[in-house]
């Protein structure tokens, strides 16, 4: 596929599928998509099997419900997704970000080429704002959020929102934000607990549920309490579909940077749990045979 990617537009009422290639990005293919809801997922296995494919279902059927009053379960949206994911990811080749839009007459489904961070770390940007209505990806939160884009300019990978006047954090702008605080003696990962902020304060990331999983797997500590303290940081790191778990080497504010360890042993440990889940939290969309 020579353009940048491939869409596939179902019509709810006929029931017909159009297919077209595009030369739109996944943030344009977002920006033109009107009203309603969506979810982004990615592939693992070389375009074969989706990562987190039943949580997703999760969350779309939440949001459809939340934003435009659907009823319908996950198991609607994955008989109505499997085929239009068949065949998409049929016509690709290698890795895909795959994003899916919901409006009241039709559902979009577009197929682009998965581009992972270009470092192993990166820089975070603490900004001043908040999302309203975080439990749901409301496609309105895709305009509100472009202003702030403007703020991630290289070395820059994220904004992350705070409150200045509370001193909380809350998410990123397409990401989960966690922090790490040493608690005693130097133990491996052990040595320290993850501050995250409220659950009913964000969106609840699919990476971030999986890594919170984790946590609660290995006997980690998960602290609520998201006070912006950069001076107890041992390290930070952000989470999303296509970064997975992505350590944070500078936080920028204001006029001010600040360094953490991008090497913490805690976030290497969720990074590394995350990756060696891909296969066994994925399900098989593409056999052998028709990739």
């Amino acid at each position: 596929m020579s353009t940048k990617s491939l869409i596939l537009d179902y019509d709810f009422a006929s029931g017909k599928t159009c297919e077209h290639e595009s030369d739109q990005s996944a943030k344009e293919f977002m920006l033109l998509g009107g009203s309603g809801v969506y979810t982004g997922m990615r592939t693992v296995n070389n375009g074969r099997r989706v990562f987190l494919f039943d949580d997703h279902l999760q969350r779309l059927s939440n949001s459809h419900h939340q934003v435009l009053g659907g009823t319908h379960a996950p198991q609607y949206w994955r008989t109505l997704l499997m085929p239009l994911l068949k065949r998409g990811l049929s016509s690709v080749r290698g890795e895909s970000k795959i994003t899916v839009l919901v409006g009241r007459e039709c559902l979009r489904v577009q197929f682009v080429a998965l581009h992972g961070p270009s470092s192993a770390s990166c820089w975070v940007r603490l900004v001043s704002g908040h999302r309203d209505d975080p439990e749901a990806k409301d496609l309105k939160w895709v305009h509100e959020r472009e202003s702030l884009e403007q703020l991630i300019v290289a070395p820059v990978n994220e904004v992350v929102l705070v409150s200045w006047s509370t001193r909380r954090f809350y998410e990123g702008l397409s990401s989960n934000f966690f922090a790490v605080r040493r608690t005693g003696e130097a133990n491996g990962f052990r040595g320290y607990e993850l501050v995250s902020a409220p659950l009913d304060s964000v969106l609840l990331g699919t990476i971030m549920k999986l890594v919170l999983d984790i946590c609660q797997r290995d006997g980690i500590a998960v602290v609520y309490e998201p006070a912006v303290e950069l001076e107890q940081w041992a390290g930070a790191f952000v989470t999303s579909t296509s970064r997975l778990v992505l350590p944070v080497e500078r936080i920028v504010y204001g006029e001010n940077e600040q360094c953490v360890d991008a090497d913490n042993p805690l976030i290497m440990h969720l990074k590394r749990s995350v990756e060696h889940l891909t296969t066994e939290k994925s399900e098989l969309i593409i056999d052998d045979q028709n990739h």
